[in-house]
């Protein structure tokens, strides 16, 4: 007689980081995909940078109007990704480096995976080298580095 294991993987959620490029729509895409196909919620992490130069008003005003850039930049490309129509998701456009705020994400939620474009790991290793390695070793959670021309096809099992 043979005795079966089954071992079932529940995801709750995906943070997937988004740069509001042209590679944001593969990235979505393929995030979009996943949380779809495991019916979970998908978090759209924008994070920037705040700078102030030649900038003449207070920094809440700049933030404000930076945030409501992130939206409209954010809502056009939302219209070229047809699947998150059908899931759910939250857009958060945050102040701070990318791997801070992957960082800052993944400690206070739950996140089962991070999906991110090629082009935005690389611009992580443009200040450290070894910064996308130290993100990935702390943050024990798996990453997607999704490269720009891809076909991923995801399936539920």
């Amino acid at each position: 007689m043979y005795k079966f294991v089954i071992i079932i993987f529940f995801m709750r959620s995906i943070l997937c980081v988004v740069d509001l490029s042209e590679s944001s729509v593969k990235v979505l895409e393929v995030a979009a995909k996943m949380a779809y196909a495991n019916k979970i919620q998908l978090t759209i992490l924008f994070p920037y940078r705040l700078i102030s130069y030649a900038y003449k008003e207070d920094i809440s005003k700049l933030k404000g109007k930076l945030d409501q850039e992130a939206r409209e930049k954010f809502s056009s490309i939302q219209k070229q990704v047809e699947l998150l129509n059908h899931i759910s998701f939250e857009f958060h456009a945050e102040i701070g480096f990318a791997v801070d705020r992957i960082n800052s994400y993944v400690t206070q939620n739950k996140v089962d995976i991070i999906v991110i474009s090629q082009s935005q790991a690389n611009s992580i290793n443009e200040v450290n080298f070894t910064a996308l390695q130290n993100l990935i070793a702390s943050s024990k959670t798996p990453f997607t580095i999704v490269p720009a021309e891809t076909n991923a096809e995801i399936s539920s099992h």
